[in-house]
């Protein structure tokens, strides 16, 4: 395990909940100083191993400004298995450690490689709930199993159009051949959906026919795929382990990645291509794989 790498993680996440929000170029001036100004991954890389586990939020179509989330104990799918997400510094987790080993609760931390530590609650009994709460800290029960009931099955109507939009040079258009985004010299949209370069985070534009709509990337590229009938062979899920597996590098939206993350609380490990999320039940899966308009496989 890389240990500066998983301090990368944690610092910015102690950082961010000092700060309680950062404007998207500050929040990338500290990557890069953590960083020793030589950042391994894109900022956006950081953004999402981060606020899949609920630590963090921002808006997807709009990202200007992330905030920290209100620390909180959710409840995994893991019998009598919880973890702390949001706001926390050092002298934080340690008084959230003493209140629950003195209440016959037990906590422990797993060092992750690419996200802040995983802090895991167990054996917490009604005394800790109740000291728990005394802290301010909210206790969030069955979060994923109720989220994935929530899930809207947005199409590409559903975001704003986008009647106008000023085209550089060059711009990338998703292939469907390789799931990434290729040089596109037309000098005008056709269907499909295309990166635009901006001064901040880049413009993902999803056309349709003579239909134009600005989307986050995470959920144009479902869509696109959905629009042109590509409806299966990108999910499928191990019923023994109750592992939900995606295609990669294909990017989960982020209310999905984060419900998903949280069955476990721990984040997906890449294997043979797909990213493998843990402790997902069926009924949840199910849903998630039904959200991003896709058929699955049962093994």
């Amino acid at each position: 395990m890389n240990q500066t790498e998983n301090n990368v993680y944690d610092k910015l996440l102690y950082y961010l909940s000092h700060e309680g929000e950062l404007r998207w170029e500050k929040f990338k001036d500290a990557i890069n100083r953590l960083t020793d100004y030589q950042p391994r991954y894109r900022p956006s890389t950081y953004l999402r191993s981060i606020a899949r586990l609920g630590h963090l939020d921002y808006d997807p179509l709009n990202l200007s400004v992330v905030s920290i989330t209100p620390a909180a104990i959710v409840e995994t799918s893991v019998p009598g298995q919880y973890v702390l997400v949001g706001s926390r510094t050092p002298g934080f987790i340690r008084e959230i450690n003493k209140c629950v080993c003195n209440t016959g609760g037990k906590l422990h931390k797993t060092f992750e490689r690419y996200a802040p530590t995983t802090i895991i609650l167990s054996d917490l009994t009604e005394d800790s709930f109740t000291e728990i709460e005394s802290l301010g800290i909210h206790i969030s029960w069955a979060f994923s199993a109720k989220l994935s009931k929530l899930l809207p099955k947005l199409k590409h109507t559903d975001f704003p159009r986008q009647t106008e939009i000023s085209l550089p040079a060059t711009v990338k258009k998703f292939s469907f051949k390789t799931s990434k985004y290729e040089l596109d010299n037309q000098g005008k949209l056709s269907t499909g959906l295309y990166e635009i370069p901006q001064y901040g985070p880049s413009v993902y534009i999803l056309k349709v026919g003579s239909d134009q709509r600005r989307v986050p990337r995470g959920w144009g590229e479902w869509l696109m795929f959905s629009t042109v009938g590509r409806t299966a062979g990108f999910i499928f899920y191990v019923e023994r382990s109750q592992t939900w597996c995606v295609k990669s590098p294909l990017p989960v939206p982020l209310i999905i990645d984060r419900c998903a993350t949280l069955c476990s609380g721990v984040p997906p490990k890449l294997k043979n291509g797909f990213y493998h999320y843990p402790n997902v039940s069926i009924g949840v899966a199910h849903k998630l794989t039904e959200t991003l308009h896709q058929k699955w496989e049962i093994i």
